[in-house]
């Protein structure tokens, strides 16, 4: 009857529409996805922190010229640059480009707000994250390397810059109509290559997004993933962790400066 209203016990309950999206395709959508963020983190890790990384160095040794030779805590002489620890260096930054490039795929759903605070956010993350790894009170690294300051700075700086680069460079190239979201798979799917060395970490991917998709299949599952709270479970974590990190990269460089 019109203006009646349904009591609530025999209302249907609202629930979110089960994914019909088949694992096939959705295979082929993640992975051209994650070979695009891949291509980007890999440059990226090449260029910020490999070619960055030596002319950071550099600028420190010319700096601190009583350093040369010797052997700093990741196994370099300084001040002495060689063909073979630059490689080293370069594939070592390409490696660390692509296992960024993977937590970025993870993590980008989490953005929020406009795109101005989604590259600050990102780049604050790891500057702090990975700064708060790299610095550290013992070795010889930050004690023997002058300004303290300026060291701190730079190896802060490049993750930074990384990580707001990619975001910048693997949205652009995702965006709707861009060649990457129309040229062959095979063509796409190259970079994947570069996630051979670092298998265990491909691995676990591959595990979450199979936890996905499974869950998207059903009901509870598809209610589950679009429940409101969840995003804000992911942020919260990050936060505690960018927390922690800040507070140990402070003491550490209270400590140095």
């Amino acid at each position: 009857m019109i203006g009646c209203e349904v009591p609530d016990r025999i209302r249907p309950v609202a629930t979110t529409a089960v994914d019909q999206t088949g694992w096939g395709t959705s295979a082929v959508q993640s992975a051209r996805r994650l070979a695009v963020i891949t291509a980007a983190g890999a440059l990226l890790g090449l260029l910020v922190g490999g070619v960055g990384g030596r002319l950071a160095m550099m600028l420190l040794a010319r700096l601190n010229p009583e350093a040369t030779g010797v052997i700093s805590d990741d196994g370099f002489r300084m001040g002495q640059f060689t063909l073979r620890d630059t490689l080293s260096l370069l594939l070592v930054a390409v490696a660390f480009g692509v296992a960024g490039a993977g937590v970025y795929a993870v993590v980008r759903g989490l953005l929020l707000g406009p795109r101005w605070f989604q590259v600050t956010s990102v780049a604050a993350g790891p500057a702090v994250v990975v700064g708060a790894a790299i610095v550290h009170t013992e070795g010889v690294d930050f004690q023997l390397l002058e300004p303290a300051w300026l060291a701190i700075g730079l190896f802060v700086a490049i993750p930074a810059a990384y990580a707001a680069l990619l975001t910048v460079v693997a949205e652009r190239l995702l965006r709707e109509g861009a060649w990457a979201s129309r040229a062959p798979l095979w063509v796409v799917g190259v970079p994947l290559l570069l996630w051979i060395p670092l298998f265990p970490f491909l691995f676990g991917l591959v595990l979450l997004w199979i936890l996905r998709e499974t869950l998207r299949q059903s009901a509870f599952g598809a209610n589950a993933l679009a429940h409101p709270a969840l995003p804000w479970v992911g942020r919260l974590g990050l936060s505690a962790l960018f927390v922690q990190s800040l507070l140990d990269l402070g003491m550490d460089a209270t400590e140095l400066i």
